[in-house]
């Protein structure tokens, strides 16, 4: 089931979340929480308790709020800096493993595509991000641009900052843009508080429906 959070525009970029939108978020979560607790032991030196204990804090925020955690917050948070993260992720952390390609995925986006210019904004690296794409189907060329943690540098989701440099980029104003995503707190407000609308997802069986909604919209506009 989508929710539709619109500004009653058409759109003229639609921007697209990755982990827990192109691929059903249970493949991230698991994975992401063990390497976090690693990272509490190997980095900051803490005990395997207090590592395991960090983890339960959020793994029940993804729980009860999935729509407001963001990963990258909490490392931050928690003593870590943004660049300290991604390289520790990228080094023990491979989700594209256990991927597989959603032929379903791949036509909705390709629908979309011959309407509406479309673009990737995750604050996963850009070799993850493309590792991940490949596994799912889509390649980076399935978007018009994607865009990763080496373009949003120091503000990346939930901060609008990511945002703005995709419009800036792209050149295309906040009012015609739409964010989808699993997560509206960290997905979609960060694009609406810039003037942009969006729709939120469950995952990727809500696509087709949010895809049939942007479209009905661009041939509107």
């Amino acid at each position: 089931m989508i929710d539709v959070l619109g500004n009653g525009s058409a759109p003229r970029l639609v921007v697209f979340d990755l982990d827990g939108t192109l691929y059903p978020k249970e493949a991230y979560a698991e994975q992401v929480l063990a390497v976090i607790g690693r990272m509490f032991v190997e980095l900051q030196g803490t005990s395997a308790a207090h590592a395991d204990a960090k983890t339960a804090e959020l793994r029940e925020a993804m729980r009860t709020n999935w729509s407001g955690t963001s990963t990258t917050s909490f490392v931050r948070a928690n003593g870590f800096d943004v660049a300290q993260w991604l390289e520790y992720r990228e080094a023990h952390l491979s989700i594209a493993d256990g991927l597989e390609r959603d032929e379903n995925l791949v036509r909705e986006l390709a629908r979309l595509r011959e309407v509406v210019p479309i673009v990737l904004l995750t604050n996963n690296t850009r070799s993850s991000a493309t590792a991940i794409l490949d596994k799912i189907g889509l390649g980076a060329g399935g978007f018009t641009q994607v865009f990763s943690s080496e373009d949003s540098g120091d503000t990346p989701k939930p901060d609008p900052g990511a945002f703005r440099v995709v419009l800036d980029r792209c050149g295309v104003p906040a009012a015609r843009t739409w964010s989808v995503g699993d997560r509206v707190d960290i997905d979609i407000e960060p694009l609406r508080r810039l003037g942009g609308a969006g729709i939120a997802v469950d995952g990727p069986a809500d696509l087709a429906a949010a895809v049939d909604h942007l479209i009905g919209l661009a041939r509107q506009g």
